[in-house]
């Protein structure tokens, strides 16, 4: 899947627009540029392509001038603009439950990111992966999408939640004061993965807002609109998901078959029609994993052959320099800059 083909909605996209303005400069002509105006910002079904948003945000920064702007945006952000799944994050009975509703609705709002728990003895991290390469606004990305979660949880927990520390994937920034006095809480950078780590004695303490009914009934509707989504989306978007849900290897053909409940036959059809091959897709998510964690990983190269799927470390090395025209050893030396842009998380 190409950044022509993925879409993404659009709601997040009003909030860089007013950010802008509220700075002095007009989004009238940094929308237009895009096919975009107010109305379509209004639009709730309205889809962008993962290339437009990615050129929006570098515009934005090329407009504002200020690396930090995924930050402010974010800020702007509150719960209820979540849709169905701010409602029923609100009524949760718990952080526990409170995380499982986010991950599991996650993918109503918007594909750019999955949640995962990780359990550890006193502090269960819930990380934020992504599941497509965003180039230089990933880590603006990563850090507004750990804001806009952590804008959550502070809202539930009214203002007191179990927080442990703060987890960002990438080094110190110019501005890392204003990520203090956003955060609250300890930083610490150069992190394996974007996360916010919870205190696991505290998940199940009740919230003040709970409201059982109320949380049944917006979950009947995140289920309608998960069911519809599933219904309207790509196979290889399918496919691609599944297969990032996998930690060690990735799982066959038949396999995968088997999970979406068709014949290898049809599913190699229908993905023919989509103009791709689940060759294709595997390929493409080996590269997206390798670089991943080639960056942020202490595998090694041996490793991460083998969790992709490569019995022979000589076959991986070969592929990656296919991919990117360099050995893994020698991509991971390098250690490449991501530029620091502005990302905004598109959790609805």
């Amino acid at each position: 899947m190409d950044d022509q083909t993925l879409l993404l909605p659009i709601h997040y996209i009003g909030q860089v627009a007013e950010e802008l303005e509220t700075q002095g400069i007009p989004s009238r002509t940094w929308l237009a540029k895009y096919g975009l105006n107010n109305q379509a910002l209004s639009d709730q079904d309205h889809r962008i392509s993962l290339y437009a948003y990615k050129s929006l945000i570098l515009d934005a920064l090329s407009l504002n001038q200020q690396p930090s702007l995924g930050l402010l945006v974010a800020k702007r952000i509150g719960l209820t603009a979540h849709g169905m799944l701010g409602y029923a994050v609100i009524a949760s009975s718990c952080l526990r439950e409170t995380v499982e509703m986010i991950s599991r609705y996650l993918d109503t709002r918007q594909p750019l990111i999955r949640l995962e728990l990780s359990n550890e003895k006193t502090e269960v991290a819930v990380q934020v992966h992504l599941c497509y390469p965003l180039d230089e606004i990933e880590d603006s990305f990563l850090e507004s999408s750990i804001l806009v979660l952590y804008n959550m949880l502070m809202h539930v927990t009214q203002n007191a939640p179990p927080i442990t520390k703060i987890y960002l994937p990438f080094a110190e920034p110019d501005y890392s004061e204003l990520l203090r006095n956003t955060f609250d809480f300890e930083i610490q950078f150069n992190a394996k993965y974007a996360a916010i780590g919870l205190t696991t004695s505290e998940l199940d303490t009740p919230l003040a807002m709970a409201d059982k009914n109320s949380f049944k009934q917006a979950k009947q509707i995140c289920d309608r609109e998960l069911e519809k989504l599933q219904g309207a989306e790509l196979l290889q978007t399918k496919i691609r998901k599944y297969l990032l849900s996998f930690k060690d290897g990735f799982p066959s053909l038949i396999a995968v078959s088997t999970y979406l409940h068709m014949s290898p036959r049809n599913l190699h059809r229908q993905l023919q029609r989509e103009g791709t091959s689940f060759s294709q897709i595997l390929t493409s998510v080996r590269q997206f994993v390798a670089i991943e964690l080639l960056n942020n990983s202490p595998k090694t190269v041996q490793e991460i052959a083998l969790t992709l799927g490569y019995s022979d470390t000589a076959n991986f090395r070969k592929a990656f320099k296919k991919w990117t025209g360099t050995s893994p050893s020698d991509f991971r030396s390098r250690a490449p800059h991501r530029a620091r842009v502005p990302g905004i998380s598109l959790y609805r």
